[in-house]
């Protein structure tokens, strides 16, 4: 497994030959556990941009899905404290690895929007938190 170091370098540089959601929830993990939730926003989207110019899609960029992932991420983070790296938040929280777990507060029509691609749209169904469950069987290390 590629270290979260190696991730993250990879990330920056655009330069990983596969990025798909487990890769981004973990470096949206890393990021808010290195540097907070303002400075993980902007350099994943300054990252995310990056990687969908690199290959030739820069319009892929997504304003509200970004920042919905952060935001439920950053949530799932808080609610068990005792998780301090991705691999344990994921084992506590593995609805984070369910592409689809944004529809439990967003409706399609309001998710799938252009607007909502290229501005902040908060969820129009129920707040992101509502999307979490975590797993019972998750005990925070002593």
């Amino acid at each position: 497994m590629i270290t979260d170091d190696d991730l993250v370098a990879g990330f920056e540089r655009a330069s990983l030959t596969e990025f798909h959601h487990a890769e981004h929830v973990r470096v949206s993990i890393v990021y808010l556990v290195r540097h907070g939730r303002e400075e993980a926003l902007r350099r994943l989207t300054s990252g995310i941009q990056r990687i969908a110019a690199a290959g030739g899609q820069p319009d892929k960029f997504h304003v509200t899905l970004t920042r919905a992932w952060l935001d439920l991420i950053d949530a799932a983070r808080a609610s068990v404290p005792g998780a301090t790296d991705a691999a344990a938040l994921l084992r506590a929280c593995p609805e984070l690895l369910d592409r689809t777990v944004l529809y439990r507060c967003y409706s399609r029509e309001v998710l799938d929007s252009e607007r909502a691609r290229t501005e902040w749209i908060p969820p129009d169904l129920r707040p992101l938190e509502a999307a979490l469950r975590p797993a019972p069987e998750y005990k925070a290390p002593v």
